[in-house]
């Protein structure tokens, strides 16, 4: 007999009573904690228009957002994470942002569509920090984030921290072209794989970065045209001339001969290699980024947070078009549970005139209470 029962969707959950008394404990004593510091609390829709997803992500995750037409014939999405909501809302209306600083803290329920085996919905609390000041007040979130943990007697945590912008500096001061930078800042954490040489090489070539045979100078466009002209006669299509010599050109730019991508590579390293115990023994003093990220480090320690506590990962970039300069995990158990970052440029990307610099962070209490629980 055919079982036609209605079973509960793949990759979603229900939450029994223990859990999610759990779990609101977890929320109420943040959000006390957050509302006590300043914060505002603030709820968004769940629904919101497509749009508003997509350019924070610039595309990179609207194959993991839940987005469909509404009977409005609106195109929408279930939100994925607060972030973008609570831009739209604090830019929306600049009296919003007060005395040159906003502070807002949430909580509540996020979509996403995950390949990983991890629940599709998940319980998100967070908060995000509006400021005029470009830097020194990160630590500040980074400890309130940790505080959020340690009031609900979470001590054991370890925060990893990298910097996108001095990762994407670094890469822009080898000279590689823009394919290639975003290339390396996409794939750092293939450095972990004792393989990594091979990954990158081999996945390079599938995006076809790599230039054939061996080192040469590089051709000029009027080079081009010389050296094909008999080619350019013909076999053209519904393209100009110079329209096919562009495109060629520009393919020619996008790539670096092997030795070239491999001295990238060793490069790259030295930058990955910087761990706590050797931050000031490093080539990189004159960075202004990197001296900023030494102050932070330094004030997380100054606060109280053991070195034990704080690794520093240059290979940690989360949402590429997201984040731009200092990002962070949160570790619990050897689970990521939490994390968040700098987002200077997201106001832009959303249509916002913005000079302000943004920072947030979100804990995924769902996997915090599950974690917790199997102690």
């Amino acid at each position: 007999m055919k079982d036609n029962k209605i079973k509960i969707l793949k990759s979603f959950q229900d939450t029994d009573f223990s859990s999610l008394k759990m779990r609101r404990g977890f929320e109420i004593n943040s959000l006390n904690y957050l509302i006590g510091n300043g914060y505002i609390n603030l709820d968004t829709p769940v629904i919101e228009s497509a749009d508003l997803f997509f350019r924070k992500s610039l595309g990179s995750t609207s194959g993991n957002t839940y987005t469909f037409t509404d009977p409005q014939n609106q195109h929408v999405s279930l939100r994925p994470d607060f972030t973008a909501s609570i831009m739209r809302y604090a830019f929306s209306n600049s009296k919003k942002i007060e005395n040159n600083v906003s502070k807002y803290c949430y909580s509540g329920p996020v979509f996403r569509f995950e390949n990983n085996n991890e629940p599709n919905q998940l319980y998100q609390i967070g908060a995000e920090y509006i400021s005029e000041k470009k830097h020194g007040y990160e630590s500040e979130v980074i400890l309130d984030a940790i505080k959020c943990l340690q009031i609900n007697n979470i001590n054991e945590f370890k925060i990893n921290l990298g910097n996108v912008g001095i990762a994407r500096n670094y890469l822009d001061k080898l000279g590689l072209n823009n394919s290639l930078v975003e290339f390396f800042l996409t794939n750092l954490k293939l450095f972990n794989l004792k393989n990594y040489e091979e990954e990158l090489l081999s996945k390079a070539k599938f995006q076809n970065l790599i230039k054939s045979g061996k080192k040469t100078k590089s051709l000029s466009k009027d080079e081009i045209k010389e050296k094909f002209s008999i080619e350019l006669q013909s076999n053209l299509g519904l393209r100009s001339q110079d329209e096919v010599v562009d495109r060629y050109f520009n393919k020619l730019s996008n790539q670096v001969f092997e030795s070239e991508f491999n001295e990238s590579i060793i490069k790259l390293k030295e930058l990955l290699n910087i761990k706590l115990e050797n931050i000031n023994k490093n080539n990189f003093e004159n960075e202004l980024n990197f001296e900023e990220f030494k102050k932070l480090i330094d004030s997380l320690l100054e606060s109280g947070i053991q070195k034990n506590n704080i690794c520093i990962d240059f290979s940690l970039t989360r949402n590429l078009a997201y984040y731009d300069g200092v990002v962070f995990d949160l570790i619990y158990k050897n689970e990521l549970i939490g994390g968040g970052g700098k987002y200077d440029d997201l106001p832009k990307m959303l249509g916002y005139k913005s000079d302000y610099s943004c920072f947030g962070f979100a804990i995924n209490i769902s996997k915090l209470t599950d974690v917790y629980k199997n102690e």
